[in-house]
């Protein structure tokens, strides 16, 4: 046999993992009435390619982006006052249990800022409230997209600027809270501070997604895209303490700052991409149930 008949011998194995994913497809789509979960997926898939999540997502990610930016500005500025109060940065970046690479950023920003900390002060002000609007405009818009509803007038906008800006810290002091934990007192303590911040990522979300666009729904509703949003953050969050920040650690001398740029533009991507996963997630979990609640009383009746 000669080698080009050896070739058509062999199986197209392109072509039969097509062939099978195709019949998968087909047999999941056969099972939506019986199988809510899988009714669920299709409906979530369908939702995230009409409001094309992935653009959304990019996009929050850009805000995200910009906004941490900003809010290093401030950092930066504290950093400065700190310095020039002779108070001793490398000490307490070591006593919170920052690595090594961390607590030499830390002082490096540090000393640099000190000269320049009123004008960092007054931009990172000016910028982190800039920011900080406009990411909430982004996050009013993916929801009203998730929901279909039309975007509505943002309200209580300084109440919603403290939010974003007070959320980031405190995920910072509570995961490194958990840290300090598994790191001092031992597996069992850190396993259950651990599961505390999970919980307390998915009651955070589970408040501001009740506080954002939707229907008139019960508080329930948002229940499963806090649950999938806590899940996604927690898992983040140990990607990057346990591999992220040791490989950017190692590697930072070869990439430099644009593989920093990247490494962390990826994990806003996937950040943003939460946020529209949970509100689509939301959406299609409600209006399922309330069809099914329609189609029994309609049955009854």
């Amino acid at each position: 046999m000669d080698e080009r008949g050896a070739t058509e011998a062999r199986p197209n194995w392109i072509a039969i993992a097509r062939g099978r994913g195709e019949a998968l497809l087909a047999k999941l789509e056969a099972s939506q009435e019986a199988h809510p979960s899988v009714e669920v997926g299709f409906r979530w898939l369908l939702r995230d390619k009409e409001i094309a999540g992935g653009v959304l997502g990019g996009g929050l990610a850009y805000r995200f982006f910009f906004w941490v930016l900003a809010l290093s500005l401030l950092t930066s500025a504290g950093l400065g006052f700190a310095a020039s109060a002779d108070a001793d940065v490398d000490d307490a970046s070591a006593e919170a249990g920052l690595s090594d690479s961390v607590q030499t950023t830390i002082a490096t920003a540090a000393s640099q800022s000190e000269n320049g900390r009123w004008w960092l002060l007054v931009l990172g002000i000016f910028f982190t409230l800039w920011f900080s609007l406009g990411l909430v405009r982004a996050l009013r818009l993916v929801h009203s997209a998730a929901w279909r509803i039309a975007p509505q007038p943002l309200s209580h906008a300084p109440q919603s600027i403290v939010v974003v800006v007070a959320a980031p810290f405190a995920f910072a002091l509570t995961s490194a809270l958990a840290g300090w934990v598994r790191a001092d007192i031992g597996f069992v303590p850190g396993l259950a501070a651990t599961l505390a911040t999970c919980a307390g990522y998915g009651l955070f979300w589970l408040w501001a997604s009740a506080h954002l666009p939707a229907p008139d729904v019960p508080w329930l509703a948002f229940v499963p895209g806090a649950v999938l949003f806590a899940i996604g953050l927690e898992a983040l969050h140990v990607l990057t303490v346990y591999y992220l920040a040791d490989q950017l650690a190692d590697q930072s001398a070869l990439y430099g700052a644009l593989g920093l740029a990247a490494s962390l533009l990826f994990f806003l991507f996937l950040i943003g991409r939460g946020v529209v996963w949970s509100a689509e997630l939301n959406a299609v979990v409600w209006e399922r149930r309330t069809e099914r609640t329609a189609a029994r009383a309609e049955g009854r009746g």
